[in-house]
């Protein structure tokens, strides 16, 4: 019997008194007659008794209850039943029936029927149920409700931070307590446990989360979004069928043990409580944003060689996942390419995606038709300029030829795409989402065809189309001067309202000028509290005349020695104080405008705010920002994911702890870079998961947080381990990267680090000092070796450096790209 609920009584308690075999509803199998066939039942009460106190100091019954009596009341409920019970719930409540007949004593029971063969994976399935004599309310809030408990559900997952953990699945052990409605005896349908289990099932053997705390939320959350799901489960009775539903649900707690994970511990489990409330949050917080329908999965390429071509992408992108049976799950990076088959056009941007769908292949490629109409494309040549191109590339593992069917359909469709394997184009955004896939045709997955097609193009004597990673810095929402209505693709090029604005990944190191507006930040604090002296600063970021242009970009840029300004508001050094949301803006929106205002050759810079507040970043971008610099990787606050996503705009995700100063272990996790990698991993998976594109996101490791001398310099030493697929100190790689012909099982599945372009901030740290073994100087004085942290980590790979120091920076950094670089 569980716990009783109320510490403060005294209680007579039978546990699970097992009765004869009964007919109780569904078992194991969803076999015929199912309801009418005998199984093992258990039923454990408790009753509080005030009495019991005179009960002891008399050594005597007459002040309490007999068990013995109690045990026969309960079976001769079952005896004397003459037509099976419908369900768990009935039995309950005429156990709780005869119990107040029985005993006039007794004014509240609690009772548990439960059956132990109710389920395949699990030790039981029951229902708890407490009632009070004559239907009074009870008077503890948490009994007011019944409870259906699901016990230790044992099922296998990938789960676990450590890289063995991501191997092979391991058996997980659930317990669900969920409050429901309470029962009537008339016209209540009883709770489809079934279908719970079933969905929950499902979740946890299709799940890969990095920690139990995420699953267990995961589990907490389906449980509350039946409705969105159909289960093959129903519970016929003589009242009616349940439904797969919910809403009947008022809270529930999920416990979930790991029995595998300690030596010498049965398990370590992690228990939470929640009601449908807890997950009213924004939707794009959610880990979905439209019900999962969405029986099919499908890849998607696209590219744009006209107008604003990051603009159209985006456009058309919107209105492909504005059709209510389309979710859009997944985004490659975006690649600047040559044009491959008539080469006299201008170069092409390309991406891929990958989307869930009820809509069939040829439902789905008519959408896609209108899709490329309502962004702009007209008619043209066979290869020639277009807005907007997309091409259904996988559906499924299906192989389908429209040319071969006996009915003519509206648009001719071959499924995989006939012309995929010879497209670095298509390959490579493919390649950054599902390598493992294998191509249902070819038989060979998409990592090899690209490897393959790569391999080819090294030893042809033609020269062939080179792709270049790219970012772009623009607004998800154009201005109303933007084209809305298709053109003539020569006139598009030249009708091109909103300038692109684009980093190419590779090309140079970008230099991010660090400018502080606060009082208190620990190396600059105070020296450009006011508008007038950050200008001063900002005025020393130009080139003088006597010296030669900074290396060619792909967008040309003014005479500035960076490429983009990083305005802060708010100190993040441990022991700096809170300040409110209106300081912070003032701090810094006054000096993103007085930045575009100005006439210096540092006014078309890009400028990024650092903060993790929606309300500064929403207030920062209104004024002229481009990037958002979240420290906290959009996890400190809510809505500052939602204006990222909103605006379409980059943002850097940092890696930390809370606290710089504090959490400095990484030992349980397997070292600094596997911990780093997980936890900033999981951060940024939610984000894509939220709607996040793949190409807008710059990950830092977070120097100097939560980190000691030697992990940060672990961590600038096996900087290209960052991003890659799997770092270099794993024994085996993940089980992600097995082949598999399911497309539905590669959403999500690529480590979310994997490729991302790499920021790092040395500049000045304190673990800096500490190597030199000069702790405790003054952090100015610390250039010398930002400038050797830096160009060390661009040897491994980094792609961006956050700076102090301007000109010692940029010279660095064209000694280092010279040597590093191509």
């Amino acid at each position: 019997m569980t716990e009783a609920r109320a510490k403060s009584k005294d209680w007579i308690i039978i546990n699970s008194l097992s009765l004869t075999p009964t007919p109780l509803g569904s078992s194991l199998w969803d076999r015929p007659s199912v309801s009418s066939r005998p199984q093992p039942v258990t039923v454990s009460v408790a009753v509080p008794l005030a009495s019991i106190r005179l009960a002891g100091a008399s050594d005597g019954l007459a002040n309490s209850v007999n068990y013995g009596t109690l045990a026969k009341t309960i079976e001769r409920v079952v005896a004397n039943r003459k037509e099976p019970f419908s369900c768990m719930e009935a039995m309950a409540e005429d156990v709780a029936a005869a119990t107040f007949e029985e005993f006039s004593g007794v004014h509240e029971i609690q009772v548990v029927v439960a059956k132990p063969r109710a389920l395949l994976h699990a030790k039981e399935a029951a229902v708890r149920i407490t009632r009070k004599r004559g239907g009074d309310v009870v008077e503890h809030a948490e009994d007011r409700w019944d409870q259906i408990l699901i016990r230790d559900l044992e099922l296998s997952a990938i789960i676990g931070l450590n890289p063995w953990e991501r191997e092979a699945k391991q058996v997980v052990r659930i317990n669900l307590e969920m409050d429901v409605l309470t029962w009537k005896p008339s016209g209540s349908i009883p709770f489809d446990y079934k279908a719970v289990v079933w969905r929950v099932s499902k979740t946890v053997l299709d799940s890969s989360f990095l920690t139990v705390e995420a699953l267990v939320t995961e589990i907490a959350r389906v449980t509350f979004d039946m409705s969105s799901s159909a289960s093959p489960h129903s519970i016929t009775t003589a009242k009616g069928s349940s439904t797969v539903s919910g809403a009947s649900i008022q809270r529930v707690t999920v416990r979930l043990g790991k029995p595998s994970a300690l030596m010498f511990a049965e398990s370590p489990e992690v228990q939470i409580t929640r009601t449908p409330e807890d997950f009213q949050t924004s939707p794009l917080l959610a880990p979905t944003t439209k019900p999962k329908l969405l029986q099919h999965t499908v890849a998607i390429s696209f590219g744009s060689n006209v107008g604003n071509r990051f603009m159209n992408i985006e456009r058309a992108l919107q209105s492909l996942e504005a059709h209510d049976a389309v979710k859009m799950v997944d985004t490659s990076f975006l690649y600047e390419s040559d044009a491959m088959y008539v080469e006299d056009q201008r170069t092409f941007v390309n991406g891929a995606c990958l989307i869930t769908t009820s809509l069939g292949p040829q439902e789905l490629l008519e959408h896609l038709k209108r899709v490329e109409v309502e962004v702009g494309r007209v008619p043209t040549f066979r290869n020639g300029p277009r807005v907007v191109d997309l091409d259904l590339i996988f559906y499924d593992d299906l192989v389908y030829d429209s040319r071969r069917e006996e009915t003519k359909t509206p648009m001719e469709l071959m499924i995989p795409h006939v012309s995929m394997q010879e497209r670095q184009f298509v390959l490579k955004p493919l390649n950054d989402i599902i390598p493992q896939f294998v191509h249902p045709s070819l038989n060979l997955t998409v990592s090899a065809l690209y490897k393959d097609l790569l391999r080819q193009t090294a030893q042809s004597t033609t020269p062939s189309p080179s792709l270049r990673n790219v970012i772009p810095f623009h607004r998800r929402d154009p201005p109303p001067s933007f084209p809305m209505t298709p053109t003539e693709p020569e006139q598009e090029e030249s009708q091109e309202a909103v300038p692109e604005r684009y980093w190419t990944w590779g090309s140079k190191t970008h230099i991010m000028a660090i400018v502080n507006t606060t009082p208190d930040s620990f190396s600059d604090g105070g020296d450009h509290a006011t508008v007038a002296r950050a200008m001063e600063f900002i005025d020393t970021f130009s080139i003088p005349s006597t010296i030669g242009p900074p290396p060619s970009t792909s967008t040309p840029t003014t005479a500035s020695r960076v490429d983009m300004i990083d305005v802060g508001g708010y100190s993040t050094r441990p022991g700096a104080a809170a300040i409110s949301v209106e300081e912070e803006i003032a701090r810094t929106v006054p000096l993103i405008k007085a930045i575009r205002a100005s006439s210096s050759s540092n006014s078309n810079s890009l400028i990024s705010i650092d903060t993790f507040r929606g309300r500064v970043a929403s207030a920062a971008m209104r004024a002229g920002a481009d990037v958002v610099n979240d420290v906290y990787g959009l996890t400190k606050d809510a809505d500052v994911l939602k204006v990222v996503n909103e605006a379409g705009c980059p943002v850097i995700m940092m890696h930390s702890r809370g606290d710089a100063g504090k959490d400095k272990g990484y030992e349980e996790v397997g070292g600094v870079m596997d911990g780093v990698r997980a936890e900033l991993g999981a951060k940024v998976k939610r984000a894509l998961e939220a709607g996040l594109r793949r190409w807008n996101v710059i990950v830092d490791p977070g120097l100097g947080f939560s980190k000691s001398v030697e992990d940060n310099v672990i961590m600038v030493r096996r900087l290209d381990e960052f991003t890659a697929s799997q770092p270099s100190s794993s024994s085996s790689s993940s089980s992600s990267s097995s082949p598999t012909r399911s497309l539905e099982t590669c959403v999500m599945s690529v480590h979310p680090l994997a490729g991302m372009p790499v920021l790092i901030g040395a500049s000045r740290k304190s673990f800096l000092g500490k190597v030199m073994g000069v702790e405790g100087d003054d952090a100015k004085g610390r250039v010398a070796a930002t400038v050797a942290a830096h160009v060390a980590a661009i040897q491994r790979g980094a792609d961006v450096i956050r700076v102090h120091d301007v000109r010692e920076a940029w010279d660095s950094v064209k000694v280092a790209d010279a040597l590093w670089r191509k």
